[in-house]
């Protein structure tokens, strides 16, 4: 596909006698915004485990930029462009936000006028001084996410970035991957929230039981009664 930067074909993950996951391919253009979404069970977390190189497919094959990465370490793809953030926040408490971004990339005695400038963007400007434990959970969603564009990635995944997040924290979120990421660099978002799907994605990609159900714009796969019946009919009471 014209300017697509990350790809996966036929990838497919056993664990034992259960298939995780089923001949799963799917790409993302650079700029480009894919949303994956499924119920729980869907398989959404071993594929994030296989993007980002936690583990391998059983089957399949991992690329960027045309390149083929299914073996490469989860360091190495962070070296060659491929950045995520984690479900889970994982910052370290006693450490202050600037500390942070430069452990990011691995260097530099001050923050920076790089890093300077991204925080600045990112609203976090103000609190570089400041140990992240000090921070709301939504600043320290966004500095993990200030932390993954430090490294100036090809590829970002962002791995439930809502979670947690208040009404207002969400929005800030929304806004800052429509305007700070988006046309920019290619993202997979995995996210349960369908109005930050709707509000961010270009494209939409269904998982269920480990293989695509559907992939289209955001409107055509809401509106698909298969996705309805697999994703929001479950997501309803939640």
């Amino acid at each position: 596909m014209d300017n697509e930067v990350f790809r996966v074909e036929g990838v497919s993950k056993m664990f034992g006698a259960f298939q995780a996951l089923n001949d799963v391919s799917l790409g993302v253009r650079h700029g480009e915004v894919l949303a994956i979404i499924g119920p729980n069970g869907a398989g959404k977390t071993t594929f994030v485990n296989i993007v980002s190189g936690v583990f391998g497919p059983s089957r399949g094959r991992v690329l960027l930029e045309g390149a083929d990465i299914t073996a490469f370490s989860p360091q190495r793809r962070t070296r060659l462009g491929l950045s995520r953030t984690f479900q889970i926040t994982s910052l370290f408490g006693g450490m202050t936000v600037a500390e942070h971004m430069q452990l990011a990339v691995r260097g530099g005695d001050t923050l920076g006028h790089e890093r300077a400038e991204l925080l600045e963007e990112m609203g976090l400007a103000g609190s570089a001084p400041r140990p992240v434990d000090t921070l709301s959970h939504g600043d320290q969603r966004i500095l993990e996410m200030a932390m993954a564009m430090a490294t100036k990635p090809k590829v970002l995944l962002l791995d439930e970035p809502t979670a947690g997040m208040s009404v207002a924290e969400t929005d800030t979120m929304i806004r800052l991957i429509c305007d700070r990421l988006r046309g920019k660099v290619g993202v997979i978002i995995i996210e349960h929230d369908m109005s930050v799907v709707t509000q961010t994605s270009d494209r939409v990609t269904v998982l269920a039981a480990g293989a695509v159900a559907a992939s289209g714009s955001p409107e055509a796969v809401l509106r698909d009664p298969l996705v309805k019946e697999l994703y929001l009919g479950s997501a309803a009471g939640h």
